[in-house]
């Protein structure tokens, strides 16, 4: 059974993320997650659950493949080339990641609120 993040869950764990920079051609029909990838991570609730997080878009006329990287506030990096995903995947991928570093934290004593 897939792993169901609540906007409740998802509001919590954004502020794991630091930097989200999503690079991609407009004109290249290769695009299509990494616009609504950046699309909802500009959304309102993301931006208000964690006004510290930097949202770069690059958006460029080269022929490169759409990418998406993700930096987190213990300093790790995740990236995507997300020609070959779907949004929900990335998203996933980055939930499972934070989901963990909030345990660490749990256990560590740390609150992501302080960093």
């Amino acid at each position: 059974m897939p792993l169901k993040i609540t906007k409740d869950m998802s509001a919590h764990l954004i502020k794991y993320v630091r930097k989200v920079d999503v690079s991609f051609n407009p004109f290249d029909m290769r695009t299509r997650s990494a616009r609504e990838l950046l699309r909802q991570v500009n959304s309102q609730r993301i931006l208000r659950a964690n006004p510290k997080m930097k949202v770069i878009p690059n958006v460029h006329s080269k022929p490169d493949a759409p990418r998406a990287h993700f930096t987190f506030v213990d300093g790790t990096d995740m990236s995507f080339d997300t020609k070959d995903l779907l949004v929900n995947e990335m998203l996933m991928e980055v939930w499972r990641t934070v989901m963990k570093m909030d345990d660490n934290f749990e256990m560590e004593g740390k609150n992501v609120d302080d960093m």
